[in-house]
């Protein structure tokens, strides 16, 4: 995709690695998956933009002991045609019975004395021997969990280079445990757990494999990136991960280091770019929350906006496309204005107020721009009269604005860090919205007029990069 700006030249080009979404198909998509999705999606194009190789890897959660307990529930729970129907919340729901269950049976004691966990471990023992059909099962439920999650990638706008799996690497466990024999990295305890110690104050020991020899989800993560390096050989890596698994990613990223991978020994808030929690994140019904609940809501309240406001030029076929642009990019820009790492809280009403620094605003103002250029009956022209543009403070300050882009662009390239050309975008259209009425096209002179139009121009393209930057797609009629 073409961002509008060049930035770094090739010979500084470098292989990187985004890995992002990541969710788990055996559970529901929930907000830190999303959040995920936004961030890491930027972040990509961020280096694309500026002429970096970039592989998108969505790392799928397909494996692992929940996938004895979802199948059990399945088993007791499950209708097949709801599982067709409607996979993610079927599955959802034989989720949530099937841990109540569990919950039911142990009381206050561990999960694991309860006969219904014990019996989804023994379903996760055969799955990870190749039992055919628990095998069967769990394709179905990955297949039919992948189907529904392209369908909220594409109303989101986000795309992968590579879909890797846990279950790809589950049966490499012995790989990696003979990796760190060979090294001397490799203790066990008196009950037979696998783990390397990690050296570090407060992380302790990482345990890479159970007393009965299955694997972790750490243990898949290592197999995972020494494959990734020998295929790609990246120059850096990132994992787009909620702040809260950091000490999984000390972890990972201190045994990469003992094995020699090169891309380990940069800065681990480098490579797990973390992020906060969303807060306040419910629909008109509330309770669980699905992305796609929260997508349609935002298109139903888009529209409802839309109808209101009695301007819409869109058609009436047209509409719910449009309201679903919109809603999409409102749910992004909220969740991509404030710094990353800090928590936010959700709210419909910024969000989608047209006034206010929101998706809304800036769809409107790009739809107002070709408006506007489209209907002022003056001809485009580069050669104008730049004493017209000095000498108008509103101009000026849109002019100035734009002369800082390709700084922010670096820097929050630099920093992996999209709030500040969310930021930039919304200032942007503050100065554009000012100019708009200050400083009319169509029946000026012509000097004037074109000096305004080329300065509109120039406004434009750089809003149009700032929203294909930050994953959206600028709409020339509302």
């Amino acid at each position: 995709m073409n961002y509008g700006y060049m930035g770094r030249t090739n010979s500084s080009q470098k292989h990187v690695c985004v890995e992002f979404s990541s969710p788990n198909v055996a559970k529901p998509f929930h907000v830190g998956h999303l959040r995920s999705t936004i961030i890491g999606n930027v972040i990509s194009n961020f280096y694309e933009a500026a002429g970096h190789r970039v592989k998108r890897i969505n790392w799928i959660g397909d494996w692992g002991t929940q996938f004895g307990l979802v199948s059990l529930g399945l088993m007791r729970f499950g209708d097949v045609e709801l599982l067709k129907q409607d996979p993610l919340l079927e599955l959802f729901n034989v989720y949530v019975q099937i841990n109540q269950a569990v919950a039911a049976e142990c009381g206050t004691n561990s999960e694991s004395m309860s006969p219904t966990y014990q019996e989804g471990m023994a379903l996760f023992s055969k799955l990870e021997k190749g039992d055919e059909h628990i095998m069967t099962v769990w394709r179905m439920i990955r297949d039919l969990s992948l189907q529904e999650l392209n369908k909220m990638y594409q109303r989101l706008g986000v795309h992968f280079t590579h879909i890797l799996s846990e279950s790809d690497y589950h049966n490499r466990t012995q790989e990696i445990l003979d990796r760190l024999s060979q090294k001397d990295l490799l203790l066990y305890d008196s009950n037979g757990v696998g783990y390397v110690e990690t050296e570090i104050k407060g992380v302790g020991r990482a345990t890479v494999v159970k007393s009965d020899g299955s694997s972790l989800y750490l243990t898949r993560d290592i197999a995972s990136a020494l494959d990734r390096q020998e295929k790609f050989s990246f120059d850096h890596v990132h994992y787009v991960v909620e702040q809260g698994q950091k000490a999984h990613f000390i972890k990972l990223v201190s045994i990469l280091q003992k094995l020699g991978v090169p891309w380990a020994n940069s800065s681990i808030d480098d490579i797990h770019v973390r992020f906060g929690r969303v807060n306040g994140m419910s629909t008109r019904e509330g309770n669980v929350i699905f992305l796609r609940d929260v997508l349609d809501e935002a298109r139903t309240r888009v529209m409802d906006t839309m109808l209101k406001k009695n301007s819409t030029r869109a058609s009436q076929n047209d509409m719910e496309k449009t309201a679903d642009i919109i809603g999409v990019a409102s749910i992004i820009l909220q969740d991509l204005k404030a710094n990353r790492v800090a928590d936010y809280t959700f709210s419909w009403e910024r969000m989608l107020n047209l006034k206010a620094d929101s998706g809304v605003f800036v769809q409107y103002c790009h739809a107002r721009l070709n408006s506007m250029m489209t209907t002022c009956g003056v001809q485009p022209s580069d050669d104008i009269d730049i004493s017209c543009i000095v000498k108008d403070d509103a101009l000026m300050n849109i002019v100035l604005h734009l002369a800082r882009y390709p700084e922010i662009f670096e820097y929050s390239l630099d920093s992996l860090e999209p709030h500040h050309v969310v930021q930039y975008l919304f200032k942007l259209c503050h100065f554009i919205n000012a100019a708009y009425t200050s400083c009319p096209v169509k029946g000026e002179p012509q000097d004037l007029a074109q000096a305004r139009l080329f300065t509109f121009e120039c406004a434009k393209q750089v809003l149009q990069n700032c929203l294909l930057l930050l994953g959206l797609k600028p709409l020339d009629v509302i």
